[in-house]
């Protein structure tokens, strides 16, 4: 038996007809819903976060970008691209918030939580601004898509060859496959960087860099590349009931009156774009979490309060947040370690003389101070013991201990610098100064003289002298004989003698002859000459012998018992 299968077929092909005309509507209603969540206009912020040399521009960069993130549309995609950092470092750009609809609070809020660090990282962060658009997906704008770049150099720092920057950057926009608007917005850009900054904007076919030198001309620049009504980003089908609508409000921002805190410092934090009379709460995070409080906004939205008790070094996050109108604002804070107090130095020992120049027998005060407060300083002068000038002081609470030292000392000498000394018996602190006594005055004029002059080897020389100080030393010495002294009697004279060597050569020579007490000096001559040759002998015959001597001693010489004489 047959069966004809054609109903069969018909009935197939009909449930392939639906099912092709269900999968079309449905494509049809998914594109309706992509076309419509598709933004008119995405605009992504590049915000050059590398160091400067004022702690305070980027503020007023964050101010900017944050105010113009408040005053775009609604149905505006927005998203925060930072670059700046190490040279070759992947995290030298990074994406901050993404790109999306509702995002203006977030890019504001988060842009002031933003931290200059690093080098300007130019070429990075275009490519990758750039290549964020390379995707169906976050959706393009369907009638713009741009870069806004906020920038404070006109340079990568990361390359001398800025043609290759320029070229891999069109080289980047060209491949991207959307056509992508950059515009550039230059803040305090060094003089020397604005040529090459307004070269990569012609590599890119961007209109030539708008250049701001104030806070408030970048943050009308900005609102011209993002507000409609500007011929730079002008909007399309706008409702003609936008000119009767209120004026945006203005973005909420956080400032600080120092942005950098040594530990335990305060400073005060000043909310602005709050809803005024509103209570605003401020608070911080980072190493440590707390609470300022709360203060009320006044008529024009401001709020201040003082931040306190950050102890703990770091950065932190300074937070403020209307509690009626929950508008936001953040500002970054750095705290430093404290300074450590410095242990106070212990002052110098020191030892003082009053007066510095005394006579033989006067006395002189000695003042030593920078010791310990109540060790028993040692002060003395000369040789150390009971033949030396020595005191033993309490040094007070002051560390000064104070002494006499020299009255009556019977070693002193006129005319001689004395060494004084202190020394801290616990504390081991040791101190000197100088004593200079003064000189005597010669009882005449000074004279002396050597006799016999000249002198031979082994010779006795007499040595005399008058007009020196009397009863005080005078040493002597020569090139001939050792060094001594002697002293002066009670008229100023002096007597001493000395031998020349057997060994001397003949010549002349000369005594120096000096005396400390008086300050006298003088040089006598001594001449040796040759010793005269001793005289020769004379050679004499001997005696003939006496006859009764010799019988005597040889009667002497017998031995006892024997009478020498000779048996008949």
């Amino acid at each position: 038996m047959t069966v004809d299968s054609a109903p069969g077929r018909g009935r197939w092909a009909r449930r392939v007809l639906i099912l092709s005309v269900v999968l079309a509507l449905v494509c049809g209603i998914a594109a309706f819903f992509v076309l419509r969540a598709a933004p008119d206009y995405r605009t992504a912020f590049l915000v050059d976060t590398s160091l400067v040399e004022n702690g305070r521009q980027f503020r007023a960069v964050a101010d900017a970008v944050g105010s113009a993130a408040q005053n775009s549309a609604d149905g505006d995609s927005l998203s925060l691209r930072r670059f700046g950092g190490v040279c070759g470092d992947g995290a030298n750009t990074a994406s901050v918030v993404g790109p999306g609809t509702g995002h203006a609070q977030q890019i504001s809020t988060s842009a002031h939580e933003l931290t200059p660090e690093g080098k300007p990282t130019l070429e990075s962060g275009l490519l990758a601004g750039i290549d964020d658009f390379s995707g169906y997906y976050p959706l393009r704008g369907s009638k713009r898509n741009r870069v806004v770049v906020v920038t404070s150099h006109g340079v990568d720092a990361c390359t001398a060859d800025q043609a290759a920057v320029r070229a891999a950057v069109r080289k980047k926009a060209a491949d991207s496959g959307v056509k992508v608007d950059i515009r550039f917005v230059g803040y305090k850009v060094p003089r020397k960087e604005q040529r090459p900054l307004a070269r990569l904007a012609e590599a890119v076919d961007a209109t030539r860099p708008r250049l701001a030198n104030t806070p408030g001309e970048l943050a009308a620049t900005l609102k011209q590349l993002t507000v409609p009504g500007s011929p730079e980003a002008k909007r399309i089908d706008v409702p003609s009931t936008a000119a009767t609508s209120p004026p945006p409000r203005p973005a909420a921002r956080l400032t600080l009156s120092a942005a950098t805190l040594k530990s335990g410092g305060t400073c005060t934090a000043t909310a602005a774009g709050m809803k005024p009379g509103e209570s605003v709460a401020f608070t911080w995070i980072g190493p440590s979490g707390g609470s300022a409080g709360t203060s009320t906004a006044g008529r024009k939205g401001e709020a201040a309060t003082r931040i306190r008790g950050l102890d703990k070094p770091g950065w932190y996050t300074v937070r403020a947040r209307g509690e009626r109108s929950d508008r936001k604002a953040a500002a970054r804070l750095r705290v430093l370690p404290a300074d450590r107090p410095r242990p106070r130095p212990s002052p110098r020992p020191r030892l003082v003389l009053n007066p510095t120049t005394v006579r033989v027998g006067e006395p002189t005060t000695a003042t030593a101070s920078g010791f310990k407060p109540g060790e028993i300083v040692d002060i003395w002068m000369g040789p150390w013991g009971h033949s030396g000038s020595y005191a033993h002081e309490k040094a007070n609470a002051s560390g000064v201990a104070v002494g006499r030292l020299g009255e009556g000392w019977g070693l002193a000498e006129p005319g001689r610098i004395e060494g004084v000394s202190a020394v801290g018996t616990e504390s081991g602190r040791r101190a000197s100064a100088q004593l200079r006594y003064e000189e005597e005055e010669p009882s005449g004029p000074v004279t002396a003289q050597a006799a016999p002059n000249p002198a031979e080897p082994g010779q006795t020389v007499t040595v005399t002298g008058s007009g020196f100080a009397p009863r005080r030393n005078v040493q002597y010495s020569s090139d001939v004989f050792p060094g001594n002294a002697t002293s002066a009697s009670d008229t100023g004279s002096i007597q001493f003698t000395v031998s020349i060597p057997a060994d001397t050569a003949a010549g002349d020579y000369s005594l120096h002859i000096t005396q400390t007490a008086s300050g006298s000096e003088l040089t006598v001559p001594i001449k040796v000459r040759s010793a005269a040759p001793a005289p020769t002998p004379t050679p004499t015959s001997p005696a003939p012998p006496d006859p009764a001597s010799s019988s005597i001693a040889r009667y002497a010489a017998r031995p006892k018992g024997e009478t020498g004489l000779t048996a008949m």
